[in-house]
């Protein structure tokens, strides 16, 4: 059953539940006389589920607030100046989209919260399916919070579920202890969980790659001297334990490297052996959030009309907002597939043929996000949050300049069509080599904002590479002023 069925039953369950479950505009949960039955149990996590499609987080607004302060994209001239901010680096404390991004990622941590507070407790369903429902939630929790602490540092941290205005007050929590709570949760989701694919949801091989990734940002955070990481104090153990976790979800039966670049975006391929963990919509569904308007975004707009794509995809003018920078397409190997299969710099319309110039006002663009089947401007472009190819590069980086950490690599550069990494690179310029590699392998996913910060690059990439310019901290944006306002700890 695909995830945003699941989510017309949840709702369906909810509202037969006499409302007992019910959510106001801050996600407070009233649970009255729910959590009773399996089926209880089953509606409250794909209702945990639903908060990551919505348009104010993974299906637009998390996009902008991590892809935008990078060398990736700009925006079109007529763009409005909150989204500016994040271009330019000079993001304010009541920028909207900020505001947002803090609000549902808190949101779906408080709905996490709920299923792992309550779906223990009840008794009347198998225990297989209680612990993998607990299990995905703990992974949910971990998602959210590894959001919010890359995003902004220190934040509260709340782990029961907040049904009332008079519980909203909480003071700050460190980095330390947020990270804590992070590896704890996925190390939980890692027990319950088992290795079963399910549309739209997490299981142990999510687990897994995530904590690969945590255990990466500590280790390179501390390799690096990244403000806020000095509590981190054994580097070369957690590069070994994100190793151990990376191989672990490399080698699951079912999961591999797509051997077409474009099959990994096809949206009638989501089972496809790269996807770990996505964001799931379908172009079917009621509203924004069911399906998605991502991909309009990112395509350019062309005097309106339908154009198609060398390989014959017909697509349709989208909304020209966030454009290509140079930066990033220069950067590519001439020969690299990755950007010749998946920018596009051509297109026909009608019978002619056009050019898109990384400097024009349309430009080459990414086809990560395409749906030609699209349904006015519903799509089902899924966002991605593990590939199999971002764990690889993990499993590379956590290995260092060794046989393994080269063959690691060396497969997404074979697959893009490119040489092999130079061979005898000392450990850091290996791990540069990485971090590079990804940004090539994984632009437009919102990766490479924290890839920069994990690694202390923000100033040497943006700015004395590519003449960006940083107003402020460029490793934490602020906590939206709106939180302060109505949270008296902070």
């Amino acid at each position: 059953m695909k995830l945003l069925q699941q989510l017309g039953l949840a709702g369906a369950l909810l509202l037969s539940a006499g409302c007992s479950l019910q959510e106001d505009p801050y996600g407070f949960v009233s649970q009255g006389n729910f959590y009773k039955t399996e089926a209880d149990a089953n509606a409250a996590l794909i209702y945990a589920y639903a908060i990551l499609p919505e348009i104010e987080y993974y299906s637009r607004g998390f996009i902008t607030v991590t892809e935008l302060p990078t060398e990736n994209i700009t925006l079109k001239p007529d763009a409005g100046a909150g989204n500016f901010e994040f271009d330019k680096l000079a993001v304010r404390a009541d920028n909207v989209d900020l505001t947002t991004t803090w609000r549902y990622a808190y949101i779906g941590v408080n709905r996490a919260n709920a299923v792992i507070a309550n779906v223990p407790g009840i008794s009347n369903m198998s225990e297989t399916n209680r612990n993998q429902l607990v299990g995905e939630a703990y992974f949910l929790r971990a998602l959210h919070y590894f959001n919010i602490v890359r995003l902004f540092g220190s934040a509260p941290l709340r782990t029961a579920p907040v049904t009332s205005l008079g519980q909203t007050d909480a003071a700050k929590a460190s980095i330390q202890d947020i990270y804590n709570l992070i590896t704890s949760d996925l190390k939980q989701s890692i027990a319950l969980t088992d290795l079963t694919r399910r549309d739209g949801r997490a299981n142990r091989v999510a687990a897994w790659g995530l904590l690969a990734k945590v255990d990466a940002t500590l280790a390179s955070a501390k390799l690096t001297g990244t403000p806020g990481y000095d509590f981190v104090t054994d580097a070369a153990s957690l590069y070994a334990e994100a190793k151990t976790m990376a191989n672990s979800a490399l080698t699951a039966t079912g999961y591999g490297l797509d051997a077409n670049l474009k099959d990994i975006f096809d949206v009638t391929k989501k089972a496809g052996p790269e996807h770990i963990f996505d964001v799931t919509v379908d172009r079917t569904g009621l509203s924004e959030g069911n399906y998605s308007k991502l991909p309009l975004m990112f395509i350019p707009y062309i005097d309106g009309a339908t154009f198609t794509l060398s390989d014959g995809t017909s697509v349709k003018s989208g909304y020209n907002h966030f454009l290509t920078e140079g930066a990033l397409y220069n950067s590519f190997d001439p020969a690299d597939k990755r950007k010749i299969d998946l920018i596009p710099n051509t297109v026909k319309v009608g019978t002619a043929t056009r050019t898109l110039g990384i400097t024009d006002y349309s430009r080459p663009f990414t086809r990560k996000y395409l749906d030609p089947q699209q349904v006015g401007e519903q799509t089902s472009a899924n966002t991605p949050v593990l590939r199999y190819s971002d764990v690889l590069l993990l499993y590379a980086e956590a290995c260092g300049p060794t046989a393994d950490g080269y063959t690691a690599i060396n497969r997404i550069r074979s697959r893009a069509g490119i040489a092999p990494l130079t061979p005898g690179l000392s450990a850091t310029a290996f791990r540069d080599a990485v971090i590079q590699e990804r940004s090539w392998e994984l632009c437009f996913e919102a990766n490479r904002l924290f890839d920069l910060r994990r690694t202390h690059k923000m100033e040497e990439i943006l700015v004395r590479q590519y003449g960006k310019t940083i107003t402020g901290d460029a490793y934490y944006f602020p906590i939206p002023t709106r939180e302060v306002d109505l949270n008296a700890l902070l």
